[in-house]
């Protein structure tokens, strides 16, 4: 009678078993790796589209710091000794350092004003272009509706004029100096020690502030700093 050799069979049943834990084990490992690898995408995706923003938050803030203009020079005004009041002032304005061109059309640009006893959210009647450059104030009243004379009682008003002008356009260009001029109706005009706050709001750009206080008023030309 013939014996049955148990031993081989065994051994080969555990091979048997080794093989398919191996590829168990392979088949693990690979569907880690899938994943890691779909993390790793979405991540990296996450990463570039992050970035992305960023450079679009930055490129934006750089148009509007560049888009800043500055005081230009002395804002002087127009008085009248007998009443010591201001009937108008003026303050001179360029791009500043290293700025691209504002474009200052009525309906891209804002000019706020207040002082201690009024405000007023938006004064700016446009530019004046009839002439590419004044000499003067009193030029510009000449031409523009925003003057002492046409005023209304009880209002404000500002335009902006060029006194070096390159370009005929509403458009402030390097090598341009272009005047804020704010005219005051006849119960409007501020006393000495008043506080004048303008505020010029460029689209796209940084807004330029300016304050001054009113002096004793003893001349028709008013230097207010």
């Amino acid at each position: 009678m013939a014996v049955m050799d148990t031993r081989r069979g065994t051994r080969r049943s555990r091979n048997s078993r080794r093989g398919i834990l191996g590829i168990e084990s392979a088949i693990v490992m690979i569907a880690f790796v899938v994943v890691a690898a779909a993390l790793a995408f979405v991540v990296l995706n996450a990463g570039f589209g992050t970035t992305q923003k960023s450079k679009t938050t930055i490129s934006e803030g750089l148009k509007s710091a560049t888009g800043a203009v500055e005081v230009a020079g002395l804002v002087t005004g127009g008085g009248d000794p007998s009443t010591g009041r201001l009937l108008h002032y003026s303050i001179p304005i360029k791009l500043a350092s290293g700025a691209g061109e504002v474009n200052l059309q009525q309906n891209l640009t804002a000019v706020k004003y207040f002082s201690k006893t009024v405000n007023f959210d938006n004064i700016y009647i446009g530019t004046e272009r009839t002439s590419a450059s004044y000499s003067n104030v009193a030029a510009v009243f000449d031409d523009s509706t925003c003057n002492p004379t046409d005023v209304a009682d009880d209002e404000v008003c500002a335009v902006i004029w060029w006194s070096n002008s390159i370009q005929d356009n509403d458009i402030l260009d390097g090598g341009e100096v272009a005047v804020l001029t704010i005219v005051f109706g006849a119960n409007m005009q501020p006393e000495q020690l008043d506080v004048l706050h303008t505020e010029l709001i460029i689209s796209g750009g940084s807004v330029l502030t300016v304050e001054r206080s009113v002096p004793v008023i003893t001349t028709s030309v008013v230097n207010l700093g």
